[in-house]
């Protein structure tokens, strides 16, 4: 039991780590074969989940979809990597003190989220083996905000990201409705009034 656990610890940290070392624009090229996983016998499996974002339909009971809870961690992971690395962007980018002060509780919300996702998939009984690649429209999102010009990026930033983390919220309360797996629908109650309040910023900011 205690090397099983070791090596969940371990697997998990190492790929949010190599997550934490990717620049923004490093995000947009996430390599597929980066994954997380859970046991040696989950990181033996090949299990690559659709490339969906927090705007998928709210996950079902454990007895409707097995995967549930993986499929819950795997876009909050997506949803918040984005929120970190527009984030990112935004700090260099924004013209007004209300929406680059937005941008840095985004990003030190999101870097805290992260940790809070390793403490969850640690707890977890359920698989979390899944593909980090970044989703088509995710990488649009953050290709767009890169490329607009300063002048307009505060909206631009207000929208993509407010619509992000709304989309993230409903996930987030749906899975702390309805989700089975104890330790990831603690991580998604605990998380959800900050993604909330991180919403609320950006409506003000915008």
């Amino acid at each position: 039991m205690k090397l099983k656990a070791a090596y969940k610890i371990t697997a998990v940290l190492a790929a949010l780590a190599t997550c934490g070392a990717m620049s923004a624009q490093a995000q947009t090229a996430a390599a597929p074969e980066s994954q997380m996983a859970t046991s040696p016998a989950s990181a033996a499996a090949s299990s690559a989940s659709a490339g969906t974002d927090a705007a998928a339909a709210p996950a079902a009971s454990a007895a409707e979809a097995p995967n549930a809870a993986k499929d819950f961690i795997r876009q909050a992971f997506l949803a918040n990597e984005f929120g970190i690395a527009a984030s990112q962007v935004a700090i260099a980018k924004a013209q007004s003190p209300a929406t680059k002060a937005a941008a840095q509780a985004v990003l030190n919300d999101g870097m805290k989220v992260r940790q809070d996702m390793i403490t969850a998939i640690q707890g977890s009984t359920s698989d979390m083996h899944f593909d980090q690649t970044w989703s088509a429209d995710y990488k649009a999102r953050l290709a767009e905000l890169q490329t607009t010009p300063d002048a307009d990026f505060d909206q631009k930033y207000a929208t993509v990201q407010g619509q992000v983390l709304t989309n993230a919220a409903s996930l987030f309360s749906a899975y702390a409705a309805t989700g089975q797996d104890v330790a990831v629908k603690t991580f998604a109650s605990k998380t959800l009034p900050t993604i909330q309040a991180d919403a609320s910023k950006l409506t003000v900011a915008g």
